[in-house]
This record gives C-alpha cells, sequence and structure tokens, in this order.
C-alpha cells in the first residue's frame, strides 16, 4: 500500500502563522525523503485552524525543495476563482513541477467563506458551480479557441485567434490531456462519489467516515462507473484519509492525542460542521450525536497507538473496505516536532511495510 499525506491544514488559531506554514512545508519535505507517493492541500479564506488560503502558491513553494513527491490541490474550489484562472493556474504549476501536479475540486460549506465572496449558501447551488466550474476548466485544458463556453454561472470565450500576434492561445497542462483529477467523498452514497465513478477520477475518502461508510464509498464508486460503461475500476486508485499518530507505546499514543492540538482539531471540526450533522462519524448509526466527542474521535476514528496497534487498526480499516491503494495520513500541528517526526517515520517504515497491497 502507498501512503501520502493530506493537510487541511490543523493548526491552533493562537499559533504564528509563518511557523505553521513551515512546519507544513518541513513535512512535505519529509514525506518526500521518506518516500511518501503523495501530498494534498487544502484552502480557505476566514478559517484561524486551517490558514492556507491559496494552496497552488504553497505547493509552488514546496516544489523546489521536494524532488518526486506528487503535489495536489485538496481542493480546488470553483466558486472561489474564475475556472480560467483555475485553469491557467494550476496548467503553469503542471510545468513547473513537470507532471507532479495532481488536482482535487470541492466545495466549500465554511458560512464565513461563502460571506466573504458574497456567494449563496444552499449545498445544491453550490455543488451545481462545483460542477460547472470543473467541466470549464477540463474544457480550457482540452480546446482549441475559438470557443464559446455558456454556463449558468460562467460564460467564457475567445471569438478569435490572431495568428500573428499569437494571441486567443491558452497554457495548457505539461500533462496531457491534463492533470489526475480527484474528488472528495464524504457520505455513503455520495453524489460526488457517483460522478467520480461515472468520470474515471481519483476517489478520495474522508478522514472522519466510520469505516463501514468507507467501505459504501466503493460500492458507489463503481456504479458510477458501471452507469457510465467504463471498466471496473481497480482499487489501486483509491485513496482514504486517516488521522495517523504512533507512539512508543500505545498508552503514551493515547496520552498525547488526548492532550494536544490532535485532539483539539476534532474539537474545532465538530464545532463547525454541527453535533447534529455527524452522521458519518458514527460507528452505530444509532447513537446519540452528544456522544460524538473529541475523544471519540481520537479512540475511534483515528489511528492512534503503538506500531503494532496502528498495523492492526489499519489491517482492520482495509479488511472492512475490501482494500484500497492509498493511505493519506492527516497533517496536523507539529506542537511537539519531536513526536511527530517519530510517528510520521515508524507509519513509513514499520507500520506500511506489514500492511497488504491491491
Amino acid at each position: 500500500m502507498n501512503v501520502g499525506l493530506f493537510m487541511m491544514p490543523m493548526h491552533p488559531p493562537e499559533k504564528d502563522r509563518t511557523q505553521c506554514f513551515e512546519e507544513d512545508a518541513e513535512l512535505i519535505v519529509l514525506a518526500d525523503a521518506l518516500g511518501f507517493t503523495e501530498a494534498w492541500v487544502g484552502q480557505h479564506y476566514s478559517v484561524a485552524w486551517e490558514p492556507i488560503p491559496a494552496n497552488d502558491l504553497f505547493l509552488a513553494n514546496v516544489l523546489p525543495r521536494t524532488k518526486q513527491i506528487k503535489l495536489g490541490t485538496g481542493v480546488s474550489i470553483p466558486q472561489y476563482h474564475h475556472p480560467v484562472n483555475i485553469a491557467q493556474r494550476l496548467a503553469l504549476l503542471d510545468h513547473l513541477s513537470r507532471g507532479r501536479l495532481m488536482v482535487g475540486f470541492g466545495q466549500s460549506s465554511i458560512p464565513t467563506d461563502l460571506t466573504l465572496f458574497d456567494l449563496p449558501t444552499d449545498p445544491r447551488t453550490l455543488g451545481l458551480m462545483t460542477v460547472e466550474g470543473m467541466e470549464m476548466v477540463l474544457k480550457l485544458w482540452q480546446s482549441d479557441a475559438p470557443f464559446d463556453f455558456q454556463g449558468d454561472y460562467w460564460r467564457i470565450r475567445i471569438d478569435e485567434v490572431n495568428p500573428v500576434t499569437s494571441t486567443g492561445v491558452l497554457l495548457r497542462p505539461y500533462q496531457q490531456p491534463h492533470p489526475p483529477v480527484a474528488m472528495s467523498v464524504i457520505k455513503g452514497n455520495s453524489m460526488a462519489g457517483r460522478m467520480a465513478g461515472q468520470r474515471g477520477y481519483l476517489p478520495l475518502s474522508g478522514n472522519t467516515v466510520a469505516p463501514y461508510i468507507v467501505a459504501q464509498h466503493w460500492e458507489t464508486y463503481c456504479a458510477g462507473a458501471a452507469e457510465a460503461g467504463r471498466p471496473t475500476p481497480s482499487r489501486a486508485m483509491w485513496r482514504v484519509a486517516r488521522n495517523v499518530f504512533i507512539g512508543e507505546t500505545t498508552e503514551e499514543a493515547l496520552d498525547f492525542a488526548l492532550n494536544s492540538a490532535f485532539a483539539r482539531s476534532f474539537e474545532y471540526l465538530i464545532n463547525i460542521i454541527g453535533q447534529d450533522r455527524l452522521d458519518n462519524w458514527k460507528l452505530d448509526p444509532g447513537m446519540p450525536g452528544a456522544q460524538v466527542t473529541p475523544e471519540y474521535a481520537v479512540r475511534n476514528l483515528a489511528i492512534v497507538g503503538d506500531v503494532e496497534e496502528c498495523t492492526r487498526r489499519l489491517q482492520e480499516l482495509w479488511d472492512i473496505t475490501g482494500g484500497f491503494g492509498t493511505l493519506l495520513m492527516m497533517g496536523h500541528d507539529w506542537d511537539d516536532p519531536v513526536r511527530w517526526k517519530r510517528s510520521v517515520e515508524l507509519l513509513k517504515n514499520e507500520v506500511m511495510p506489514a500492511l497488504p497491497s491491491v
């Protein structure tokens, strides 16, 4: 099984921002040296816990510090950008990386982010904007002008190409026809998961989703592929995210996770999502929402323990889901850099070799 990173990122609001960004970059450099295959970086505009507003700019900074790790936007959010900006900025980044770029698309539900851009807040409209924005980006990467793309939210056109001045010519990505495209999947019968299967995009299963629901993600993805007449997908393309911390003993690891920014990050997520919208977190669908606490998340959704315990828990996840190609370790605040570096090294060098591959 491959191992990669998914960085929202997660940092306590009171922590110095420059230090946060330096630690995030250092984590990707370490992952690259250890042989992690990929790193995805998120973006938000008005969330102190997730302080990177321009993930493409952050990846451009990390790019020359790394050698082989693939770098992904996790995610690019079409509602906050004109599709031309997304298409051209990412095409440039793909060239600068010589094909190490991966692109994730998704939508935001952060109220202050949406208000900041004067956007509607209903999920249906945001979902339609996401799909249209994605389609526009892919068209721009594969179409020659003149063209006129008329959507419900954007109209993008070039009326003519001037061969003398070479105007009307857009930059295309280094990878042809375009970089690998991924979509994040949360709900069991996710529309995003079904659409990803229909179009052959990479499925990324969320980190706070109960294992039995993660298993449903693959069923939904394959159903989408079948509906579109696509070949049966390979599980090797499936990414599953988990919060992981490995200590020298399970007792020590749990003590650290429960009394650090690790547990606080779950408190932030519970507060921002809302206690009544945490069904995907529940190992038992009938459990009351009030029982979904940071401690519950650390003990039941996260993978925390010594090498033996974390290997056992990840094998259990493998068995429940039927197997997947890449584990994405969630990035957390390095409130104890020595412990975190040790955890990352143990994951790559001792836990992952003991797990099966598809």
